[in-house]
C-alpha cells in the first residue's frame, strides 16, 4: 500500500455509516474456494465461500464463508474450512459436514440452488444457519 499524503486527507469528511445486511433467507448460486493467510502471511488453509443472492442486495452476489450450527447441543460458529479425512472425505464433525447434513446434501456441488437462512456473528458478518 502506498503512503498517502496529508493533502489527501486534510479535507476528507467522515463517511456514512452503512447499514449491515440483515440476516434473511438466501439462495446459494455458486461457491468458490479461497486460500486464507494469517497476519504473518503464512497459509492457514482453504475456506469454502458460498456465493449467494440476498433479497436486500440487488444486482450483486455476496459471499458467506461461515456457518452457525449445533455441536453437542451448543451453538457453534465456524468458518467453512476445507479439509479431508484419511479416506479423502469431509471430516464428519467439521462445520462443512454439519452444514451438508442439515440441508440433506452429500456434496458441495449439491448446495447450489438451495435456500437457507442466515444469521450474524458478533462482528456483523453473515453466516449460514444450519440448525
Amino acid at each position: 500500500m502506498e503512503n498517502k499524503t496529508l493533502e489527501e486527507f486534510e479535507n476528507a469528511k467522515i463517511g456514512e455509516d452503512k447499514p449491515q445486511i440483515e440476516p434473511k433467507e438466501v439462495v446459494i448460486v455458486g461457491y468458490k474456494i479461497d486460500d486464507v493467510k494469517g497476519k504473518d502471511g503464512k497459509e492457514m488453509g482453504s475456506k469454502l465461500n458460498l456465493v449467494v443472492e440476498h433479497p436486500d442486495v440487488k444486482d450483486k452476489k455476496i459471499e458467506i464463508s461461515g456457518v452457525e450450527f449445533l455441536n453437542d447441543k451448543k451453538v457453534k460458529q465456524s468458518g467453512l474450512w476445507m479439509k479431508k479425512d484419511n479416506d479423502g472425505k469431509i471430516p464428519f464433525k467439521s462445520a462443512l459436514a454439519n452444514l451438508l447434513r442439515f440441508v440433506k446434501k452429500n456434496t458441495i456441488k449439491e448446495l447450489v440452488g438451495i435456500k437457507i437462512n442466515t444469521t450474524t456473528n458478533d462482528n456483523g458478518y453473515l453466516l449460514v444457519k444450519a440448525y
